[in-house]
């Protein structure tokens, strides 16, 4: 299963196993276990010109054994049907800085990039981020 992620100016797709729950985003600093929550907006987190989203967000959380990460984004859908996916050759998977992204998608007759946001979430639990994030 395929999920279709909207932000203010982009959109991008991810593999459903990758996220433990998708939900509205809250204000909680701690989960139910007492584990940190830390929140990024997916937007601005890769691409500075996408600015940050306000109003009721989507929270994609995925939870690691110390920290819970939610990435929120204003739409978030699980696809009718699954999109083919390219992966990405292996020399421009080597030219990355962060590996948060796994190949594109073609929706609509457009490339959507399809993201790793279980690597993004212990990358960024780590502390690691992006240059302009």
């Amino acid at each position: 299963m395929i999920l279709l992620i909207e932000t203010v100016a982009r959109r991008y797709v991810c593999r459903q196993y990758d996220v433990d729950s998708v939900g509205w985003a809250t204000q909680a600093e701690h989960d139910e276990r007492g584990r940190r929550i830390i929140r990024h907006h997916l937007g601005p987190l890769l691409d500075p010109a996408d600015p940050p989203a306000s109003g009721r967000l989507h929270a994609l959380t995925i939870n690691l054994r110390r920290r819970v990460v939610e990435l929120v984004a204003p739409r978030v859908d699980l696809l009718a049907e699954a999109p083919m996916i390219v992966p990405l050759a292996p020399f421009l998977t080597a030219r990355l800085r962060l590996p948060w992204v796994n190949g594109v998608a073609l929706l609509d007759d457009q490339p959507v990039i399809v993201l790793d946001l279980r690597r993004m979430a212990a990358d960024l639990a780590l502390g690691l981020r992006l240059a302009h994030a």
